[in-house]
């Protein structure tokens, strides 16, 4: 807690230096000096899996991805992005909340390997984000505000990389030593084990993303500790997807909270439609529902094309009511009833399957983790499929073919941040994900966001300083991990 002096106290204190007893008359009793770590745990959990699931997920990344499409403010789905300063902003606004457990956890007197390394795990994926959204970021000085340093520089995202991963490799060994959670853990309640498959999976998830830069063996090294330890995360108990309390609005899914306008806005994209009917799979009735024409057959499901303008985008098909909504379950079902989801299970099989499929891993098979990765992805969203047969289809089966799985894993990232995105620029594939008819971008899909205007107006300098190194504050420019 801070303590104020006032002006007139000053004076007082000049005037008849009474100064004894004057900390302790100024301090209040009632208010602790430090924020525990338990109480600032939950808030920053929450903040960063709403955020994967509603403003990463929901708005952004089903979007990009082209797993949904826009009728309405139909911007974003048309590559008219201006300067994006709230992911920033949010990342960034919850950084020092993390230090404070990072800092109580180290603190002689209250030290605790477990919180240590569970702000370092969730460090770690703070600035993946970061970096995969913008490129060069401030890293190594992003918080130095609080000793006064107020324009930080921004760091390479390959050395960015190299403390990410580091901080993931020490935090599953501190969460390892096994001291007890004492509370705050709204996504684990209080389980070391799951928090640990929690750090191995993430460490798997950015190995993978920048496997083309980094040096081979050491990628295959890494990934196959992990998968030799079996401390990943393999089933959907695992996953790492907070469940909202929905005992009031604040800690409900937003988008139930929200404005009805806002979900009507949101449609299933042609790029799903074609997708999931030709693979007959049943996630189309879990996150879409047919038309609302009363006229239609009521088992009609049609998809919007991703990036139209406004005036084509509301008009598509005769209009708003011949194009499938959203499933009724994300705004008028129970505002529990999503889980935000910052990784599953399903995604670190598809991750194996691709190590296995580039050589990277050896010794296992590829195949069995990308069924199983399938199979996952159906339990998590309560799909009743038969995945036997689902598995035995043209484009489905398993092949050998790296684009075979990322299309099931670019599926299975439905409400998961912007992973579809990101694999999209890494692989591109899924090939089905086109610019659409009406975009403003040359027919490009974009890779990266601009930075907040604020950055070039506080922090002009360490901005041109990036962007002169990485070739421009330009929505196409690629980032360390896709050159």
């Amino acid at each position: 807690m801070k303590k104020y002096i006032t002006i007139g106290a000053v004076a007082f204190l000049t005037l008849f230096g009474c100064t004894e007893d004057f900390e302790e008359i100024n301090t209040n009793p009632n208010e602790p000096e430090v924020v525990s770590s338990d109480l600032l745990l939950s808030t920053v959990i929450s903040t960063l899996a709403t955020t994967a699931a509603d403003a990463s997920g929901w708005d952004r990344g089903n979007i990009v991805a082209q797993l949904t499409a826009k009728i309405n403010f139909t911007g974003f789905d048309r590559y008219s992005w201006g300067s994006e300063s709230g992911l920033w902003n949010t990342y960034y606004g919850i950084l020092p909340e993390i230090n404070i457990i990072l800092e109580n956890a180290r603190a002689e007197e209250s030290r605790n390997t477990s919180y240590e390394g569970i702000a370092l795990t969730l460090r770690a994926y703070v600035f993946a984000n970061l970096t995969d959204n913008y490129g060069d970021v401030p890293f190594s000085e992003a918080i130095s505000g609080i000793e006064g340093n107020f324009t930080p520089a921004y760091d390479t995202q390959e050395d960015i990389y190299e403390g990410i991963l580091t901080d993931l490799g020490t935090a599953e060994a501190q969460l390892a030593l096994g001291q007890p959670i004492l509370g705050g853990d709204v996504l684990y309640g209080g389980d070391i084990e799951k928090w640990r498959k929690f750090a191995n999976s993430l460490r798997l998830r950015y190995l993978m993303r920048a496997s083309n830069r980094l040096e081979g063996g050491f990628v295959s090294i890494e990934m196959a500790s992990i998968l030799d330890s079996g401390i990943f995360i393999a089933t959907n108990e695992d996953n790492a997807a907070m469940v909202y309390p929905a005992s009031t609005q604040i800690d409900s899914w937003p988008i139930s909270t929200g404005r009805i306008g806002g979900f009507d806005e949101h449609r299933m994209s042609e790029t799903s439609e074609a997708t999931l009917k030709q693979f007959n799979d049943g996630r189309l009735e879990a996150w879409f529902q047919p038309t609302d024409n009363p006229e239609d057959d009521p088992t009609l499901f049609v998809g919007l094309p991703n990036g139209l303008s406004e005036d084509a985008a509301s008009t598509f098909n005769g209009g708003a009511s011949n194009v499938s909504r959203l499933n009724q379950a994300f705004f008028y079902d129970s505002p529990n009833s999503v889980k935000a989801a910052i990784i599953q299970a399903a995604e670190v099989h598809f991750i194996f399957a691709e190590a296995l499929q580039r050589g990277l891993l050896s010794g296992g098979d590829a195949e069995v983790f990308y069924n199983e990765g399938v199979r996952l992805s159906f339990e998590y969203w309560g799909v009743d499929q038969d995945v036997p047969s689902y598995l035995t289809q043209p484009g489905v089966a398993y092949d050998g073919e790296l684009e075979t799985i990322i299309t099931q894993k670019w599926l299975a990232s439905f409400l998961v941040g912007l992973e579809g995105w990101y694999d999209f620029r890494r692989t591109g594939f899924p090939s089905a994900i086109v610019p659409g008819p009406n975009n403003t971008n040359a027919d490009r899909v974009p890779v990266r966001f601009l930075y907040p205007d604020s950055e070039q107006t506080l922090n002009g300098d360490n901005y041109q300083a990036a962007v002169s190194r990485f070739g421009g504050d330009d929505i196409n420019t690629k980032g360390w991990w896709e050159n």
